[in-house]
């Protein structure tokens, strides 16, 4: 029995001398740190624009395919078939008839002109001028329908953009109003930013995406925080790029948003204590232990930033903190009888 007494007293010695001894403290040491979050982003897009037929017509050619990245005027489709050549023709023959009408308008108005008061009244000189208006007025709009038409022919991109589908195919009849092609415009794209919890966000309005796929770090700058929250209860932020960027709809990375520069104060992970879902430190003031409560904040190498609740200097228990935070839960312990 004397060598496991012997144990035991060993094994008694190794419990109560530590919280015997003087707790070894250290200063919580003041830093300046930059307040982070990091969230999943999603670059999407803005406002799609979607190119639609004006008429019924017959695909001719299809110049572009997705992923493509085109320029302000540049052909996307090529339109044909009879029925386009059929309002063509219609069009052509009503401004060349338009034409026709103002020509002669114009010589009855100017012959009208010149033998009044002579052989003409006013009457006949106000009705010259009210139909030379009415010609020149039927001759624009023809030609406007003309060009409208002509114009179908060849559908160009209005800006520069990244072609996101191609609804048709060559040889494909159309009806007026069907999708052509869907662009997504320069400029037009946001980074969508999922952050769960109910942190603040940080006053600064830059922040950065890193591409997953790699590539050069993108500047981006806030745009709103929505008000209503995604599906999975994340709260969503809008970022805008900066300045000119080559990213593409659907391209995922990290965001990283700084804050501004604030005061903290750091102490050892060593020091922290976890009680009840709150985070404490031993303090060793006048040779008298006392739990704070405290916030912690991102973490430094080994050490924790504390964000609220210490002060610079103030002397912290940095070993066996959760042991003497603890000591004395076995006084406070009844066996059962």
């Amino acid at each position: 029995m004397a060598p496991q007494l012997r144990r035991c007293a060993t094994l008694l010695a190794m419990l109560v001398l530590p919280a015997m001894a003087a707790p070894v403290t250290s200063p919580a040491r003041a830093v300046n740190f930059r307040p982070e979050l990091r969230a999943w982003a999603q670059v999407e897009p803005l406002a799609p624009l979607v190119l639609r037929a004006s008429v019924t017509a017959r695909v001719a050619k299809v110049l572009v395919a997705p992923g493509q990245t085109v320029h302000a005027g540049e052909p996307l489709v090529m339109l044909g078939g009879p029925e386009l050549e059929g309002g063509l023709a219609a069009a052509r023959a009503r401004w060349k008839a338009a034409q026709r009408e103002l020509a002669a308008a114009q010589r009855s108005a100017a012959s009208t002109q010149r033998t009044y008061p002579v052989t003409t009244d006013r009457k006949a000189l106000d009705a010259a001028q009210a139909a030379l208006a009415a010609a020149e007025s039927e001759s624009a709009a023809a030609l406007a329908a003309l060009r409208t038409l002509q114009a179908q022919q060849r559908l160009s991109s209005p800006a520069s953009a990244v072609v996101a589908t191609v609804d048709v195919a060559a040889g494909s009849q159309l009806a007026a109003g069907a999708p052509l092609v869907t662009l997504l415009p320069h400029g037009s794209l946001w980074l969508r930013a999922e952050m769960f919890g109910d942190r603040a966000s940080p006053a600064a309005a830059t922040a950065h995406f890193v591409p997953a796929e790699g590539g050069s770090t993108i500047a981006v700058h806030l745009v709103a925080e929505l008000p209503a929250r995604a599906p999975n209860g994340a709260r969503v932020f809008n970022f805008a790029a900066t300045g000119t960027v080559a990213w593409q709809a659907g391209e995922t990375g990290e965001l990283i948003w700084q804050g501004k520069p604030q005061s903290a104060v750091a102490v050892p992970a060593d020091a922290l204590v976890l009680d009840a879902g709150h985070w404490y430190v031993l303090t060793d003031v006048g040779d008298k232990l006392a739990a704070k409560a405290v916030t912690p904040g991102p973490t430094d190498g080994a050490d924790v930033l504390i964000t609220r609740g210490l002060q610079a200097g103030t002397p912290v228990v940095v070993r066996q903190a959760y042991l003497l935070y603890h000591r004395n839960f076995s006084a406070q312990y009844a066996p059962a009888d």
